[in-house]
């Protein structure tokens, strides 16, 4: 008999939107530290880190996401157990099916929840592109695989658009929450007809250019930044991920690990030492000085 997957509803449609997750017995999900609101006396929640000690290292330093993520299992072998969660800023929340051999780009703080069955991993597009640079999501995202429901909250309300296969959607950059890992990006000016100086005086500046097939996600608004040039808000999409110098620190504790490995085994430490048992000198075995008398052996000095 195969497992009831979890039921996944979303509440409060809007602004401040919430997910209730129906637990079949023994059944579990992830997600978000600190995003369970409230859940049944039958369900049990444990941190977990998702992939291992680099790929919590990876979210924590790059994405700007929590080291280590949220299992919530229900424990009963014959109850349904329930749970709410929600985003830790007020927003809107969207649910996407996942299908075999799909591939979702997320932004940092985008994601809120997923099935056991989808996997969310730290993602790194090139800083040399226009759309690394300039999209507004950063250069190191995060990127959703597997089959199963993959909840996501969004600053504002979230807005889904499917586009078919040669269409094109543009989008404000610092608007985008998702889209799909094979669609065709780049970045743009707002205004094509007026060049620089209609996309300036507009105030739109750049946008987002998207060819479908695919999905594109966006919100109905961009967290407001601090005076440290960082999101004010936790949750929502559309935050430019990648600590730069926390991925400096990792990329430099790892390059000075492995070489340490490869110069500890140049110099012959991680090869076990040859014992010589010829006749040399200086605490060597030397069978000249001993001969054989009668049954057995005597020292010569």
């Amino acid at each position: 008999m195969s497992r009831q997957p979890p039921a996944w509803r979303v509440q409060n449609e809007g602004s401040f939107a919430s997910v209730t997750v129906a637990l079949p017995p023994s059944a579990s999900f992830h997600c978000e530290s600190d995003a369970v609101v409230s859940m049944s006396h039958t369900v049990d929640v444990r941190g977990a880190m998702s992939g291992g000690l680099l790929a919590g290292l990876a979210r924590a330093f790059l994405t700007r996401e929590s080291f280590f993520t949220t299992e919530v299992r229900n424990g009963s072998p014959n109850q349904t157990g329930d749970v709410l969660i929600a985003p830790s800023d007020p927003g809107g929340i969207c649910l996407h099916r996942l299908a075999r051999g799909e591939e979702l780009i997320l932004t940092g703080g985008a994601y809120l929840a997923g099935d056991t069955s989808v996997h969310v991993t730290s993602s790194m597009q090139s800083p040399f592109s226009s759309f690394g640079g300039f999209s507004g999501t950063g250069v190191f995202l995060l990127k959703a695989s597997g089959q199963g429901t993959l909840a996501m909250s969004a600053f504002g309300s979230m807005h889904k658009n499917v586009l078919a296969p040669g269409e094109r959607r543009m989008v404000d950059n610092g608007h985008l929450v998702a889209w799909t890992s094979s669609m065709q990006t780049s970045v743009k000016l707002a205004s094509r007809q007026a060049g620089v100086w209609g996309s300036v005086t507009s105030g739109e500046g750049l946008h987002c250019d998207f060819v479908g097939p695919g999905v594109v996600y966006v919100q109905s608004h961009k967290p407001r930044v601090g005076p440290d040039g960082r999101p004010e808000t936790r949750g929502g999409g559309g935050r430019g991920g990648g600590n730069v110098i926390g991925a400096c620190v990792v990329f430099f504790v790892f390059g000075l690990i492995l070489i340490g490995i490869l110069f500890a085994a140049y110099l012959g430490v991680l090869a076990p030492r040859s014992v010589d048992y010829g006749g040399g000198q200086g605490g060597g075995y030397d069978s000249g000085r001993w001969q054989h008398d009668g049954g057995g052996y005597k020292n010569e000095f």
